[in-house]
């Protein structure tokens, strides 16, 4: 039902363009020149939007890999260590932390608090750990290390589930696409049918390229481009360890 509104409004609008089809305000040459120069300058700005938000895909990837390997890290180096109780405690925190991950969608992460606090739990544990020997010492730096790694890698998906492209972007794109749809009208073109085909899928490309973009900057094709599974494995062996 939706998706039939969604197709008589757009037949609608293609309507109402191409009732513009016969006024001449350019020549066929100027305003052929006209939109090669806005499409050219569109799909730059499209090709940008879309880059960035692969790239932030990249980097939550990367970050991560950095915090699950950190992770694995430090528990190695921490059941080695005298304090069993503080261990125990790691370990079973560690791996209630690697479960409820992948559990938040992308777009939520910043806001689940639970989660912090399980990571920050952790914080606690190692740092109340009761220390005997050179050996624990030596340990204990190792343990903190990997930690603050995972901490950092932690922070930085954190921000980049938050960062999104600007409104003047979002604004620059949107207008574009505008002018590219009503610049087409103006062609003249004498066949009708020619006229309608050619709007309708400059309107469909547009319309797909703005989609695309929303989805990649909204996080909400996360779970196709950041796999949990990272998470786990790294709860699958604490488990086992």
């Amino acid at each position: 039902m939706i998706q039939t509104k969604y197709a008589m409004l757009i037949a609608v609008f293609i309507a109402i363009l191409l009732s513009f089809n016969n006024i001449r305000i350019f020549t066929l040459e100027e305003m052929s020149v006209f939109l090669t120069v806005i499409g050219l300058i569109y799909g730059i700005m499209s090709a940008f939007a879309i880059s960035n938000a692969w790239e932030r895909f990249s980097k939550i990837r990367d970050a991560i890999a950095e915090e699950t390997n950190a992770l694995t890290t430090m528990y190695i180096y921490a059941k080695h260590m005298s304090d069993k109780n503080a261990v125990k405690k790691l370990k079973q925190k560690a791996i209630e932390y690697c479960k409820e991950v992948p559990r938040i969608d992308w777009p939520d992460y910043w806001n689940s608090e639970k989660t912090h606090k399980k990571f920050r739990d952790m914080i606690e544990i190692v740092a109340g750990m009761n220390l005997k020997g050179i050996k624990d010492v030596e340990l204990f730096d190792d343990v903190s290390e990997e930690l603050r790694i995972a901490s950092t890698s932690r922070n930085l998906q954190l921000i980049l589930s938050k960062t999104r492209l600007s409104k003047s972007q979002w604004v620059l794109n949107i207008f574009l696409s505008l002018i590219m749809i009503v610049g087409l009208t103006f062609l003249n073109v004498p066949d009708y049918l020619t006229a309608v085909v050619s709007t309708t899928l400059m309107i469909i490309a547009v319309i797909f390229i703005l989609f695309v973009i929303y989805e990649l900057d909204s996080l909400r094709v996360s779970d196709k481009e950041v796999s949990i599974e990272p998470w786990l494995k790294v709860a699958k062996f604490i488990e086992k360890n």
